[in-house]
């Protein structure tokens, strides 16, 4: 069985991490994942939808026959590095989720899973969304980058000619989809 880890930090973001895991489950993936406290009130936010829980999220959006973890059990599965998980994507990742990453801290179920796979050398995709960046947060970047992560900024691309939010979102997914290695068509590739 093919795993995948998608965890959602308490950044802005919320659509990148459905349309990751969607695209996940539909190449065969069997999806784990962990949600930050904060990570509800934004997808509230973010969708003017009002969920009663983590589960009802990502049911009413779609997404089910997906693992969900507490994030502060340190003793899921995920947490050991003898769970066998291909890739770890965390998306959206707050800047102080990687300030913690970047530092070796495992305070929550997704930070030991990022720890987990830094330390195992598996693929840990880090897609962040804030702006602008201080040095601080450049430097945790770069920190994550030379332990082995893939940073991906939520930066979607315009030559594509995006007409919706879904336009937008499917680029970035895309893009993550690209660099851990699984077919896609979520975005209109470059042409010259």
């Amino acid at each position: 069985m093919k795993r995948s880890f998608v965890a959602l930090t308490g950044a802005s973001g919320i659509l990148y991490s459905f349309g990751i895991i969607k695209a996940l489950q539909k190449a065969g993936f069997e999806v784990h994942t962990a949600a930050a406290n904060e990570a509800l009130a934004n997808a509230q936010a973010e969708t003017g939808a009002a969920y009663k829980s983590i589960e009802d999220m990502y049911k009413s959006n779609g997404i089910e026959n997906i693992i969900i973890h507490n994030n502060n059990d340190l003793s899921a599965s995920v947490s050991s590095g003898s769970f066998k998980v291909e890739h770890y994507i965390i998306a959206p990742a707050s800047m102080g989720f990687v300030g913690r990453c970047a530092n070796g801290i495992s305070s929550s179920l997704i930070e030991r899973c990022a720890d987990v796979a830094l330390k195992e050398r598996r693929q840990l995709v880090v897609l962040f969304r804030e702006m602008p960046l201080s040095t601080i947060h450049l430097e945790n970047l770069t920190r994550l980058s030379q332990a082995g992560a893939v940073i991906i900024p939520a930066a979607p691309g315009f030559y594509n000619k995006p007409e919706t939010i879904d336009d937008l979102v499917n680029f970035v997914t895309g893009k993550v989809l690209d660099v851990i290695g699984i077919d896609n068509s979520c975005y209109t590739r470059w042409k010259n």
